[in-house]
């Protein structure tokens, strides 16, 4: 379709009729092809005369048919049938992705997406699809896609689409292997931690037409062939009953604030920012807030808030700059409709850098002054968390918190070493306290701890530090709670402090996350399941993520649901693949589910990370109880792990 393609046109995505049927016309090989709805289907031809240039950011999909001119030569009549139904399969699954075909011809098409993710999955479910047909039938009647995938902005002019983010991904998808999906680096970045599979580097390509090298990831056609998709993030219909009704808890992400200055050292400071905005939102009972560790993925990235609204399922998005100059800040802040694009809310701080947490509260105090005007200014001071009186000890928590989500014995003993200088800086800054503690548990969990007791008492010690210095800190009380009942197997004081940390920050998805395992230890199923499924609402991106989709694959586990828990364990494997209790859950649940051959390699891959590991360890450590604990015992030693 695409391989004489000087230029692509078509009208707008959100105009075009749904319906292929409705396609207007198409002109011959080597022009031009366009697709133009009629006046009154396209709202930008009215007066597309009198209209300059508009933009949007986009995902393009380019999709064609392998050697389409020779299966035509060989049996048209049938060839055209099976393209057809082929087609017709491809533009459903366009349609259910949220996607709008905006250039069609006999064997292929163009797409635009309003999230790169959206576009990638759907690619892939279309090859997987179309790879299990293929494998049933010859290969004369074998329907073979090639797709590319870019994004960036397209340009809207007459009723057409246009710009070189179409162009690039119509030369990726001719020079795309058939059967696979070719993306640019663009597209890598924003899907690479969101969708799990095989991504392979195929370096800086020179794309025909197009002035400037493109670097090129593909997936392999046979790695779409076994893609079986992933798990849904839950929407907001599956809150907890304890959460109020959505129309009173407004959705919210705050992205990285851009740093507006040509050193870019301390851009993680502007991070550090929006994490402490953040805390103070999250506060609020009547403000749903996404985790900030879900927003860093859209660092850099140019601003897109109907993708940002789409994949983080909010409402309203807030964004902003960071501007310093000597010990001056100016800081600029706008609160968007996501779905709209419609402006809020904006305006400028400045101030003094030694008044930073000042303008923290200030910023923080307006927002929610504009998406929820009916929350009181008292609610908002009982959220605010004490700040650092030392910006080194801030400084210090920011770049262990880099660390600290990296799975490696390395990167955790630093970050450790950071906590505890921050620590001696400021004796009362109170987070540092807070991830010391989940620090010391994860050295547990993973087998990484030379001093297993040693460990637990400075686990205890710093989260009760933490507690002392701020009594409404969520993440401190509900890390707390956690000791409790996964070190202690004190699941009464844990279900106290658990509660307390919701009470405290409702929009903490650690709190969810740590109250479902403690629900789940102690029998209540229902429950664990549906505050990880919110605990993963409300983080479902970012460097964390992977011990929220583990835990998420626990509670489905223990609720007997092992297909969602496999496909949640997988998941959270693909993230991050030395986690060992997401291991060990994935050989329970593939074993329950009767998939022993996966089970035996996922031990395998246990024991590679852990040689020594055996059940005994795990029956002296896990906080699972009776029956329970047996059995899941029991099917670790059928994978194939030591007694």
């Amino acid at each position: 379709m695409l391989t004489a393609l000087k230029r692509i046109e078509g009208v707008a995505g959100a105009s075009l009729p749904r319906a292929s049927s409705r396609v207007a016309s198409f002109v011959g090989a080597g022009t031009t092809r366009a697709v133009v709805a009629s006046p009154a289907e396209n709202p930008f031809t009215a007066d597309a005369g009198r209209r300059r240039i508009r933009r949007r950011l986009a995902a393009i999909l380019g999709a064609d048919i392998r050697n389409y001119s020779l299966l035509m030569a060989a049996a048209e009549e049938a060839t055209h049938r099976r393209v057809n139904t082929a087609l017709d399969r491809l533009v459903r699954e366009i349609h259910r992705s949220h996607g709008h075909i905006f250039s069609h011809a006999g064997d292929g098409l163009m797409a635009e997406f309003p999230s790169a993710v959206e576009a990638l999955k759907c690619a892939l479910r279309v090859q997987a699809d179309a790879g299990k047909r293929n494998a049933r039938l010859p290969p004369e009647q074998r329907i073979e896609y090639r797709m590319g995938i870019n994004s960036g902005e397209i340009m809207l002019q007459h009723g057409r689409a246009g710009g070189n983010a179409i162009n690039v991904a119509a030369r990726l998808e001719q020079i795309a292997d058939p059967g696979g999906i070719f993306i640019s680096a663009s597209v890598f970045e924003q899907v690479s931690n969101v969708v799990a599979t095989n991504y392979e580097s195929v370096g800086e390509r020179r794309l025909r037409n197009i002035r400037q090298p493109v670097m090129v990831y593909r997936i392999a056609a046979d790695t779409c062939v076994g893609w079986s998709g992933i798990p849904a993030v839950p929407r907001r219909e599956t809150r907890p009953a304890e959460i109020a009704d959505e129309d009173y808890r407004p959705s919210l992400a705050v992205l990285p604030f851009r740093t507006l200055m040509k050193d870019q050292g301390d851009a993680y400071f502007a991070e550090g920012m929006v994490d402490d905005i953040i805390r103070l939102l999250g506060g609020l009972k009547e403000l749903l807030v996404i985790a900030r560790s879900s927003t860093l993925g859209y660092t850099g990235s140019p601003l897109d808030l109907r993708r940002v609204g789409h994949e983080l399922d909010v409402r309203y998005v807030l964004h902003g700059s960071l501007r310093r100059l000597g010990d001056k800040l100016r800081i600029a802040v706008e609160l968007s409709e996501a779905e709209t694009g419609h402006l809020i809310w904006a305006d400028r701080l400045d101030g003094e850098l030694s008044e930073v947490f000042d303008l923290q509260d200030r910023i923080a105090m307006r927002v929610v002054g504009a998406v929820a005007p009916h929350v009181r200014e008292r609610e908002l001071n009982r959220g605010m968390r004490k700040h650092p009186s030392s910006m080194t000890a801030y400084d210090l928590t920011l770049q262990a918190l880099d660390l600290f989500y990296r799975m490696d014995r390395a990167s955790l003993v630093r970050a450790r070493e950071l906590f505890e200088q921050a620590i001696q800086h400021d004796p009362d800054y109170a987070p540092a306290y807070s991830h010391l503690a989940s620090l010391h548990i994860r050295l547990i969990g993973q087998g990484w701890s030379a001093d297993e007791m040693g460990d637990r008492t400075r686990a205890a010690d710093a989260a009760g530090m933490a507690i002392e210095r701020d009594r409404n800190d969520a993440l401190a009380l509900a890390i707390y709670g956690h000791l409790q009942s996964y070190l202690l197997k004190n699941y009464e004081a844990a279900q106290n402090y658990l509660e307390r940390a919701l009470a405290a920050g409702p929009s903490c998805a650690w709190a969810w996350a740590y109250s479902s395992l403690t629900c789940g230890y102690l029998g209540d199923v229902a429950t664990a399941i549906t505050r990880a499924e919110w605990a993963t609402r409300l983080s479902p991106l970012g460097p964390d993520a992977f011990w929220l989709e583990h835990y998420l694959s626990q509670a489905y586990y223990m609720g007997a649901r092992y297909n969602d828990a496999i496909a949640w364990g997988r998941m959270s494997a693909a993230h991050a693949a030395a986690n060992m209790s997401n291991l060990r859950c994935l050989i329970a649940s593939l074993v329950a589910a009767g998939d022993m051959d996966d089970a035996r390699k996922v031990a395998q891959r246990l024991l590679q990370f852990a040689p020594n590991y055996r059940v005994s360890l795990f029956l002296t450590r896990t906080p699972l109880r009776g029956d329970v604990r047996d059995q899941f015992a029991e099917r670790l030693r059928l994978a194939g792990i030591p007694d």
